[in-house]
């Protein structure tokens, strides 16, 4: 076994304090954990408000560096893996400043599946004949809901959230990422096939393919027919149990990610990297950690210098002096 450097364990029981508890004094101003911030923004593109909080990254004192900027959907309540997202920027990707969105107000399973279909759905094309299951959550939408406000919601984070995160925060706009799962996932297909320049990151986790007659997968079809590159880095990821039950079977979610991925890689282009993954024995529910985990690999890939390193050696400078 390879033995540890003592800078790099310093650096790491100082981190581990700093994210989860006291650090010791001699660290504390060493590395600092900024809390995660939270704003109200009132959309216009939308017609309704959204909970936008903000996690940025472990840092050094007087650090000048801008940051990448990953978007989440569904970040309701507490900022979902945010101590996870930490930990990774501690040496397995690089550190990025992640914007979660969320919905002020919203506590209840049903008011989370009525506002989710609303903003993350594409408009469904009635003329389909696909041979999809069609939009079997319809019924659960309360009358003051619609479904089919994707391109109002991209335009909410294209036109007012990018700006005001840009403008609040040390960001590098030309360093952009997205993730969402289940109708994030469904969601982050429409922003890649309709106005991919948004991001130049997509993780995609188990992608709701089946909505609207499994529209989206020929909105797909004629991107891929059209267009002469793709310029982004993308990860799809699905769980194995995702198609196993005959309940499940009918959404074809393992199904479609592997259609959806044939006709990325037979079309070649040059400016995409894509990475896939079939998640062994999880489910629709136990696998969205781990394709936000895995897709943060996969599209940030490992940073040019770990920052526990860096961090390590501004701690042992001052054991130098003395």
């Amino acid at each position: 076994m390879a033995a540890i450097r003592p800078g790099i364990l310093v650096a790491a029981v100082a981190l581990s304090g700093a994210l989860g508890g006291p650090a010791p004094a001699a660290a504390q101003g060493a590395v600092q954990v900024p809390p995660i911030e939270a704003h109200t923004l009132v959309s216009k593109q939308v017609g309704d408000s959204f909970r936008i909080q903000v996690l940025l990254p472990p840092m050094l004192p007087g650090e000048r560096t801008r940051f990448p900027v990953l978007y989440m959907t569904d970040v309701n309540g507490e900022f979902m893996g945010a101590e996870a997202l930490r930990m990774m920027m501690l040496g397995d990707v690089p550190r990025f400043i992640a914007v979660g969105i969320g919905y002020p107000g919203v506590t209840s399973l049903m008011q989370t599946l009525d506002i989710r279909a609303r903003d993350l759905t594409p408009p469904v094309d009635t003329g389909a004949a696909s041979g999809g299951i069609g939009v079997p959550i319809a019924g659960a939408l309360a009358p003051s809901r619609t479904s089919g406000g994707a391109p109002q919601f991209l335009e909410f984070i294209r036109q007012e959230l990018i700006p005001f995160i840009d403008a609040r925060y040390p960001t590098d706009p030309g360093d952009r990422g997205y993730w969402g799962d289940s109708l994030g996932g469904l969601f982050g297909c429409y922003i890649l096939f309709t106005k991919p320049e948004t991001f130049g990151r997509y993780i995609i986790g188990s992608p709701s393919l089946w909505w609207g007659n499994e529209d989206m997968l020929a909105v797909a079809k004629r991107f891929t027919e059209t267009r002469d590159d793709l310029r982004a880095r993308v990860f799809l990821g699905v769980g194995s149990l995702e198609e196993a039950s005959a309940d499940m079977s009918r959404f074809r979610m393992v199904t479609n990610v592997h259609r959806l991925e044939r006709l990325l890689r037979d079309r070649r282009y040059p400016g995409l990297t894509l990475s896939t993954y079939l998640f062994p024995d999880e489910s629709h529910t136990t696998v969205a950690m781990m394709n936000l985990i895995k897709g943060l690999v996969a599209v940030y890939g490992p940073p040019k210098e770990s920052f526990m390193a860096t961090a390590a050696a501004r701690l042992a400078k001052p054991a130098e002096r003395q």
